[in-house]
């Protein structure tokens, strides 16, 4: 019974920490995400007006004002309610999607469950997303699922945060599987999630066979959780560990490459503007995931509308840049001609990836 007191203790004192650790490290333990790549065409003579812009889009069937979601980040621990009540307000106030953190503190310590459900007190008739780990058992997602009464869940995958965290997991054997067994039995639809690492090709199709709805590239150049679990045990990073990972503008092509006919894709890693956010969107993302900034944000003196006049200006930006595009929508986006260089073509070059690159060709030649 002790033992498992103490277990509890230290999960919720963790869930206190990775915040304090986002709040403390910013960016500084991210490195770039390639978005400065993507070049979108200006358009000088658009032919549209303001008000015939929009920024709906569909995720896993369900319609949203914006892309913009609000992405896991905590809950489980005492100290971290007042973030869950403040942030689904917000997503509330903006009509956006929300996703929990972990739930599996509350799976495990139901004292703590009222951190979580929160999220569905504040925000009754939005979208919620719930979180469960990779290997998780299919009743313990549909727990999940019900604490907070979501319509989607993520499945993270998260490997190099658990090698990297003194307490994590060392055994990640049989996690595909068990993605399918959730797929087919939680009742909802199932996005596949990296949490700043990102997806690369091959994992994308192996998550598309396991059944999901969507795949959360979750690419390096936002929250390094590498950089996370090294600042809790006060240990230094090298480049190489600072850098390991795939950029959010690659994992995005090659995720969009192999899945994007058969599945949606969320670009979430790094993304702070609103050129990021439509740059994204035109490579063929359908939502797109914020969490570091809004957690820190939330810390100044007027933190709910510091986050409120952030999300204003991301909403003013993407219905700019659609006009400056000369697109209506996002699908519209999607046909208009865009500029890849750099890093990124060289990487989608080494990688295989002409066929994506091919399409974009397409966009050109259409002009």
């Amino acid at each position: 019974m002790e033992m498992a007191k103490a277990t509890e203790q230290g999960r919720e004192q963790r869930k206190v920490e990775h915040v304090s650790a986002v709040r403390t490290l910013g960016d500084n333990g991210a490195s770039s995400t390639w978005f400065e790549d993507v070049t979108l065409l200006p358009n000088c003579a658009p032919e549209l007006a303001w008000d015939e812009v929009s920024i709906e889009t569909q995720l896993c069937g369900y319609t949203l004002p914006s892309p913009i979601v609000i992405n896991a980040m905590t809950g489980g621990a005492e100290q971290v309610y007042d973030i869950n009540r403040r942030l689904a307000a917000i997503a509330r106030r903006f009509g956006l999607a929300m996703a929990v953190g972990s739930e599996t503190a509350a799976l495990r310590n139901r004292e703590v469950a009222y951190t979580y459900q929160v999220v569905r007190e504040q925000h009754k008739d939005g979208l919620v997303i719930a979180n469960v780990g990779m290997g998780t058992k299919p009743e313990v997602a549909r727990a999940a699922v019900d604490l907070i009464d979501a319509q989607l869940l993520q499945v993270h995958f998260n490997v190099a945060q658990e090698l990297f965290m003194a307490e994590g997991d060392r055994d990640f054997r049989g996690a595909l599987a068990g993605l399918s067994e959730v797929v087919q039995h939680v009742g909802v639809p199932v996005i596949a999630k990296e949490v700043g690492q990102g997806v690369a090709a091959e994992q994308a199709r192996q998550f598309v066979e396991a059944g999901v709805k969507a795949i959360d590239v979750g690419g390096r150049g936002g929250t390094n959780f590498i950089a996370v679990e090294a600042w809790r045990r006060d240990m230094r990073l090298t480049d190489q560990w600072k850098s390991w990972g795939i950029s959010t503008a690659a994992t995005l092509c090659e995720v969009v490459d192999v899945a994007g006919e058969s599945l949606d894709v969320i670009a979430s890693g790094g993304m702070r503007g609103a050129d990021e956010i439509v740059k994204a969107m035109a490579l063929g993302a359908s939502a797109v995931g914020i969490a570091g900034p809004l957690v820190r944000l939330l810390a100044e003196p007027d933190g709910d509308e510091a986050i409120a006049r952030y999300l204003e200006e991301l909403h003013w930006g993407m219905r700019a840049l659609l006009v400056l595009t000369g697109a209506r929508t996002w699908s519209e986006l999607r046909r208009r001609p865009l500029v890849l260089g750099g890093r990124l073509k060289d990487w989608l070059e080494a990688r295989g990836r002409e066929s994506f690159l091919t399409s974009l060709r397409s966009r050109t030649a259409r002009f």
